[in-house]
């Protein structure tokens, strides 16, 4: 793979190129590409997310780089889908058992609907489900916005019924955004991984699982901060 000579559609979808292998891994590192930037090189048979080039068909391509058509270079929900596709079994190592479930729900959110994207365990439990899914920043800045919607509330003195439906909104913004933020967060922890290992599928894997996964530790973490929290703030606003 260290001599194909790799072709990528740049911001205003024109054609770059050709480079190595570690020229385009080095345009990632330094930012100035992403996961979802469309590549192609001889022997692929369309232009596909950089993400995506380990899992891609082998066949000998008909497509050339300088003919490709338009509609192949348009990041539309369709391609989102097919790179899904393409990584199944990457996106299951990581996962865990419960993959069918998210297998359903990202096909569903990658489409033009929104029907049947909501995540009631995010719903129920917000940022201990994050946690408990390893999300670590994301579960950490949802806790942030809650404590400050909480002391937002003491300090206007807002009602209970005020306080119910801050609450539920909060639930409900987090069961409409969880099956989102998961992708999001899994796409994140599969490109970094594929470019460690783009020609080792099994140590691929043992990162994926790794990195991937449930801990319960997290959630019991969490619960035992948010009580310390809790009790200093209530200290605090008690005297």
């Amino acid at each position: 793979m260290s001599d194909t000579s790799w072709y990528y559609a740049d911001a205003s979808q024109q054609r770059q190129g050709p480079l190595s292998t570690q020229e385009l891994r080095r345009l990632h590192e330094a930012g100035q590409i992403d996961i979802d930037t469309l590549v192609w090189c001889a022997g692929m048979p369309q232009w596909n997310p950089l993400h995506g080039v380990a899992e891609l068909s082998p066949q000998a391509s008909t497509h050339d780089p300088y003919t490709a058509p338009a509609s192949s270079l348009e990041k539309g929900s369709g391609q989102a889908l097919a790179a899904l596709e393409s990584n199944l079994q990457a996106y299951e190592v990581f996962v865990g058992r419960n993959f069918p479930v998210y297998q359903r729900k990202w096909r569903l959110a990658k489409e033009a609907s929104n029907a049947n994207s909501w995540n009631w365990p995010a719903f129920l439990f917000g940022a201990f489900w994050m946690l408990y899914r390893r999300m670590y920043a994301v579960a950490t800045g949802w806790i942030i916005v809650l404590f400050g919607l909480s002391i937002a509330e003491g300090f206007i003195g807002a009602s209970s019924n005020a306080s119910t439906t801050i609450t539920l909104g909060a639930g409900a913004a987090a069961g409409s955004l969880g099956n989102h933020l998961y992708l999001w967060h899994a796409n994140r922890i599969i490109a970094e991984a594929r470019m460690r290992h783009p020609d080792n599928e099994q140590a691929l894997h043992a990162e994926l699982a790794r990195r991937g996964g449930t801990r319960w530790w997290a959630v019991g973490l969490g619960l035992l901060t948010c009580m310390l929290v809790l009790g200093a703030l209530s200290f605090l606003f008690d005297r």
